[in-house]
C-alpha cells in the first residue's frame, strides 16, 4: 500500500483531490471516490442525494470519535480479497463503557432513498458504537440501534465478503440493523463478537421483502442483558445471532451459527409469517438454537443441524415454537442441553401450544411423532465434546459417517421443498439415493477410497468451485498467511488472517477453470497445502 497521509478529511471529486476542511455536517454534494490509504474523520460526514461515494481498495476510514456517515444517495465500497476496505475508530479504549460514546464510531447509516443500491464487499466493520448513554435499555430511541450499519427507509443494499467484527448496540443489532429496505443480498460474511442489549446481537432485519440470507458465519455474539443478583437474577434478549421480525420473510440458506448467546434463539429468532430456512447449522449457541415466535407462521425449517446448544430452560433447548403450521423436514435435533443449575431433563423440541407439528424425516432423541423421524445417534464426524459456547462448533465437523442413520434417510420426495442445490459446504444435496438429514450431505460412495480432506487442518468448500470458495480455520491454530497460486505456480492472491478472524472468502470469477493450490502457514511454523478445482 502506499504511504499513509495524515489528513484530516479527503474527498476526491472525480480525479480531482480535494482537501476538504474540519466541518461539522460535512456534506458532500457530488460524486465523490476516496483513495487515499486513510482517511481520518473528524466529523459527522452526510452524502446527499443524489451523490455517490465510492471507497476504493485498501481503504483505512479511521473515525476519530463517535461520528457517522449518512448515505441518503449511494455508497460503493468494493475491496478484494488482497485489498480489504476497514471501517474503525481511532482509539478504542472505553469502547465497552456504555455510560459514554467514546471507544467507537457512530456507524454507517443508509436512510430515505428507496430509488438506490449501496454495495459492500471486503469491507471490515470494527468498533461501531450506537449508544444513548444514561438511558435504560428499555428506552426506544433510533441512536441506539445498528452498531456498524444502520438502514432505514433505503432501496437495496448487497454486502458480500465482509466482516462485522466487535460492534455493539445499546437496543437492537449489534452489527447490523435494518428496516424497511426493499431488497437485501447478506452474502459470505461474517459476524463475529458484536453485541445487543435487547435484540439481534449480530444482525436485526426488522421490514424486508424477502432478504437472502446465505454462506454466512454468525460467531459469539450476543444479544443479552443481565440484571440484579442470583439467585434473583434476570435474563433478557433474543436472537443472538441473528433475529428476522415479522415483515421480514428471508431465505437463510448455508449459515453457520455458532457460539452465540440471547435468552429466546441463541443462534436465531425469527417471528415471521413466511421463512425459508435450510442447510444452516445451529451448534454450541447459548440459549435454545431457533426460536420460532409468530403463533400463526408457515415457515419451512429443511435440512439444518441444530446441536449441542445450551439452553436457560428445559423447554425447547433445540428448538422452540409457536406455530401448529410451521414444516419440518430433514433436520437433526440432537445433544441440545440445559444449564446445570436446572435439574430437569432438557426437551429438544418444544411448542406449548401445538404437541403435533408438521415434523417429518428428522433425527431427535425425543423421538418426537412424525413419518420417517428416527431417534438413533446421528453420527457426526467429529461433533464438539459437550454442550454450550465453552466448546468450539466451528471446528467441529458435523459431516456424516458413512454408518449414520442419517444417509439416505431423508424425505423421499424433495419436489416441492424447493432445497438449494448443494450443501452447506457447497457439494451436491442429494448424493446416493436420496437426501440425508442434516445440513451436510453424505458424499461418499462405498468402495471408493475416503475424503483426504477429513483430517485437514483448515476447510475449504466448495471444492471443486465456480466462482468462490470460502476458508475456515480453526480458532485453536493461528494462521499466519493463506496464498493461492494458479496451475502455472503463479501467486494469485495471498491473505493474512486477522487474530479475530477463523474464516476468508476467495473469489475467483474473474480466474480460468483449472487446478488451483492453496497454501496455509501457520504460527508454529508448518504448513498444509490444498488442491481445488475451478470448473
Amino acid at each position: 500500500m502506499k504511504n499513509i497521509a495524515l489528513i484530516s478529511l479527503l474527498f476526491f471529486l472525480g480525479t480531482i483531490p480535494l482537501k476538504s476542511q474540519v466541518l461539522k455536517n460535512s456534506s458532500i454534494l457530488t460524486d465523490t471516490t476516496w483513495s487515499s490509504d486513510t482517511v481520518k474523520i473528524y466529523n459527522d460526514v452526510i452524502v446527499q442525494y443524489p451523490a455517490t461515494l465510492t471507497i476504493n481498495p485498501g481503504v483505512y476510514v479511521e473515525f476519530q470519535g463517535n461520528y457517522s456517515l449518512s448515505v441518503y444517495g449511494r455508497i460503493k465500497a468494493i475491496g478484494n480479497i488482497n485489498d480489504s476496505i476497514f471501517f474503525t475508530v481511532a482509539d478504542t479504549t472505553s469502547f465497552a463503557d456504555t455510560a459514554t460514546l467514546q471507544g467507537g464510531w457512530g456507524s454507517i447509516k443508509l436512510l430515505d432513498n428507496v430509488s438506490d443500491t449501496s454495495e459492500f464487499a471486503f469491507c471490515k466493520f470494527t468498533y461501531g458504537k450506537a449508544f444513548s448513554p444514561g438511558t435504560p435499555v428499555s428506552y426506544r430511541s433510533d441512536k441506539k440501534n445498528g452498531g456498524a450499519l444502520y438502514v432505514y427507509d433505503y432501496g437495496h443494499l448487497v454486502c458480500k465478503n465482509s466482516t462485522f467484527y466487535h460492534n455493539s448496540a445499546h437496543l437492537a443489532g449489534g452489527g447490523l440493523w435494518l428496516n424497511r429496505c426493499l431488497s437485501l443480498e447478506l452474502i459470505d460474511n461474517l459476524f463475529m463478537k458484536n453485541e445487543s442489549f435487547d435484540k439481534g446481537g449480530g444482525a436485526l432485519l426488522e421490514s424486508c421483502s424477502y432478504p437472502t440470507i446465505s454462506g454466512n458465519t454468525f460467531l459469539m455474539n450476543k444479544a443479552l442483558q443481565t440484571t440484579g443478583t442470583p439467585p434473583n437474577t434476570i435474563v433478557r434478549g433474543s436472537g443472538g445471532g441473528l433475529r428476522i421480525n415479522i415483515n421480514c420473510n428471508a431465505i437463510v440458506i448455508n449459515n453457520n451459527f455458532i457460539g452465540n448467546n440471547s435468552l429466546n434463539g441463541g443462534g436465531l429468532y425469527e417471528t415471521t409469517s413466511k421463512c425459508f430456512i435450510a442447510n444452516n447449522v445451529f451448534a454450541n449457541n447459548m440459549g435454545n438454537g431457533i426460536m420460532n415466535g409468530h403463533g400463526f407462521s408457515t415457515s419451512t425449517y429443511a435440512n439444518n443441524t441444530i446441536v449441542n446448544n445450551l439452553h436457560y430452560s428445559p423447554f425447547g433447548s433445540g428448538i422452540v415454537f409457536s406455530s401448529n403450521s410451521l414444516k419440518m423436514r430433514n433436520n437433526i435435533i440432537w445433544g441440545n442441553e440445559v444449564v446445570p443449575s436446572i435439574d430437569t431433563d432438557p426437551i429438544q423440541i418444544y411448542c406449548p401450544d401445538c404437541p403435533s407439528g408438521d415434523f417429518t424425516y428428522m433425527c431427535n432423541p425425543d423421538d418426537y411423532p412424525g413419518e420417517g423421524n428416527i431417534s438413533a445417534n446421528p453420527l457426526f464426524v467429529n461433533p464438539t465434546a459437550g454442550a454450550g459456547p465453552d466448546y468450539d462448533g466451528l471446528a467441529a465437523d458435523w459431516s456424516l459417517l458413512d454408518s449414520s442413520p442419517c444417509v439416505n434417510t431423508g424425505t423421499p420426495e424433495t419436489t416441492g421443498l424447493n432445497l438449494p442445490a448443494t450443501d452447506l459446504l457447497g457439494n451436491p444435496r442429494i448424493f446416493g439415493i436420496r437426501v440425508d438429514m442434516g445440513a451436510i450431505e453424505n458424499q461418499m460412495v462405498v468402495g471408493l477410497p475416503p475424503n483426504p480432506m477429513v483430517n485437514a487442518r483448515i476447510q475449504v468448500s466448495p471444492n471443486p468451485f465456480g466462482q468462490s470458495f470460502k476458508v475456515i480455520a480453526p480458532s485453536t491454530d493461528r494462521v499466519s498467511s493463506i496464498s493461492l497460486f494458479n496451475q502455472n505456480g503463479q501467486q494469485i492472491a495471498t491473505e493474512t488472517m486477522m487474530p479475530f478472524e477463523q474464516m476468508l472468502v476467495f473469489d475467483l470469477h474473474n480466474q480460468s477453470p483449472g487446478l488451483y493450490l492453496l497454501l496455509t502457514r501457520f504460527a508454529d511454523g508448518s504448513a498444509e497445502t490444498t488442491k481445488l478445482v475451478k470448473y
